[in-house]
């Protein structure tokens, strides 16, 4: 039978991290935007606008309360909304999850992490600054790697081209089901079950 860890968190936060604006909405920047959408239609919730820069919807889990979370700063800005999130919506005894791109990691492949560096990654970098740790969660979605040659920021901001989209639906819905292993059952047993 496989054990769950003791979950004393009350409320489950995942920040799906993007660029606002129709430009960027299917781009390889906005996978984080792409999972909140999913777990939205999954589960019959509706985003909306909060009181600072963000959108944001509750979802129920198995009776257990996870908060979904746009960021609408801009990413390199993610970690004023994060903050605002926190400071305006008081979460109680919150356990929190950052949903990113990853250039490293294959398409297709996602990685979670209970903690760690930013990795180069200007969205989980603000939220480092902003709450002044690196200890939350991290679930990386897989969007490499890009060509040779070609500018790191030119690539995550281009969007998947076709012959893509079917290998980046399938991957966020498997982000989607992560999210709620870990959810139910703590990061622990979700990283063995997804993670490579």
């Amino acid at each position: 039978m496989e054990q769950t860890e003791v979950r004393p968190a009350t409320d489950w936060l995942l920040f799906g991290l993007g660029n606002p604006g129709g430009r960027y909405e299917y781009t390889r920047h906005n996978l984080g935007w792409l999972l909140v959408d999913r777990l939205c239609e999954r589960h019959r919730a509706h985003l909306i606008a909060g009181r600072a820069d963000y959108f944001s919807a509750q979802v129920k889990i198995e009776g257990r309360r996870l908060h979904v979370v746009k960021p609408t700063t801009y990413m390199n800005l993610s970690g004023r909304a994060v903050r605002a999130y926190l400071a305006i919506e008081k979460p109680e005894q919150p356990e929190i999850c950052a949903a990113v791109d990853d250039a490293v990691i294959e398409l297709g492949r996602i990685r979670m992490r209970p903690k760690g560096s930013a990795g180069g990654h200007n969205g989980l970098k603000s939220i480092d600054q902003a709450l002044h740790t690196t200890e939350y969660a991290r679930l990386r979605m897989g969007c490499g790697p890009g060509p040779e040659g070609e500018d790191l920021a030119d690539f995550v901001l281009g969007e998947f081209p076709k012959a893509e989209h079917d290998v980046v639906d399938k991957m966020v819905a498997r982000a989607a089901d992560a999210v709620e292993s870990w959810v139910l059952r703590g990061v622990q047993a979700t990283m063995e079950r997804f993670n490579g």
